[in-house]
């Protein structure tokens, strides 16, 4: 009852919260889409603001289009999911552009100069864009652009989460960098690229930010973030926020039971989870033993205090033949 109690309490207190600053609004939204904010879900509406660290997952044939406070656009069309990060969020990274994290699914960009450059990330590569309209598809190996108009750059991973190389690629070109194969340019998009593009990213992305300006949209909390949800971002490059950030997560033993199995992954959480279960066990054996220890020397002890008995006298089971013997 008192871990059910403290689970309830840290999942409101960690909802409640105001984990980042406003950086931009959602202006159209079509289907089902939710967003993490510190370690609760809520259901995504038109109107609300989007803030840093917020973790947007968009089901299949939804949308949902954030207009930034820095003035890019941003349409993701799932499936997808994607971490919004501040500017100089990263950790170890100087201030920089905007930038977004996509692991996987569909993004339309809409860069303007001199407004602040814009970077979507993704595990096989990097789009940074200040001028440019841009679509971008992500999965786990593969990542392909085709720039409408403008120009970007496609930046391939690094070591150690740094950035490589970088490509630019020109307004009408399509580009793609996979793990199996090196990076490659074409002067239009395939035609397996736009069948499968999302039919609403071939239109412009319109401004409607200014109706949205005025007043403040308040979410409602779902549920908080099981461990299968979160364990993609305990091994992404924001590892460490994420290992702060779910710490309070701790307290739910549905959460923490996957946790204690995989124990040797999270070193920085094995001060907040004590000993190992396996350790605890050990720890009560031995303390059983040392009971029965102490039971066995009282035994003996009261073995060795006890008086002897005095031997009770038995009649003879033989008859005495003259009568009873005086």
């Amino acid at each position: 009852m008192k871990t059910t109690w403290l689970s309830g309490c840290c999942f409101f207190l960690a909802s409640a919260l105001c984990y980042g600053a406003d950086v931009g609004v959602v202006t159209v939204l079509d289907g089902n889409v939710r967003v993490l904010r510190a370690v609760s879900w809520y259901k995504l509406v038109e109107g609300a603001r989007v803030q840093d660290s917020d973790v947007i997952d968009v089901a299949d044939r939804a949308q949902v289009q954030v207009e930034l406070v820095a003035g890019p656009i941003v349409n993701i069309a799932g499936p997808a999911e994607a971490l919004v990060v501040g500017a100089g969020a990263r950790e170890g990274k100087q201030p920089g552009p905007a930038e977004i994290y996509l692991t996987h699914g569909w993004v339309k960009l809409a860069a303007k100069a001199p407004g602040v450059a814009l970077r979507v990330r993704s595990p096989a590569g990097t789009i940074v864009a200040s001028d440019a309209i841009a679509v971008m598809h992500a999965e786990a190996e593969a990542v392909e652009t085709f720039v409408e108009s403008g120009s970007a750059k496609l930046i391939e991973p690094g070591k150690a989460g740094a950035d490589g190389t970088a490509h630019d690629v020109k307004g009408g070109n399509f580009a793609i960098r996979a793990s199996d194969r090196p990076f490659g340019t074409a002067g239009a998009a395939p035609q397996k690229f736009v069948a499968a593009m999302p039919r609403h990213v071939r239109h412009p992305l319109p401004a409607r930010a200014a109706p949205y300006l005025g007043a403040r949209v308040q979410l409602v909390a779902d549920r908080p973030i099981n461990y299968v949800e979160a364990e993609p971002w305990l091994a992404s490059p924001y590892r460490r926020a994420f290992v702060k950030r779910l710490q309070p997560r701790l307290a739910d033993p549905e959460f923490r039971g996957p946790v204690m199995a995989k124990l040797q992954a999270y070193p920085e959480w094995q001060a907040a989870l004590g000993p190992a279960e396996g350790q605890v066990k050990d720890k009560e054996k031995e303390k059983d033993k040392e009971k029965d220890k102490e039971k066995d020397k009282a035994k003996d002890k009261d073995k060795i205090e006890a008086p002897a008995k005095a031997e009770e006298k038995t009649e003879s089971r033989w008859s005495w033949p003259f009568g009873k013997k005086k």
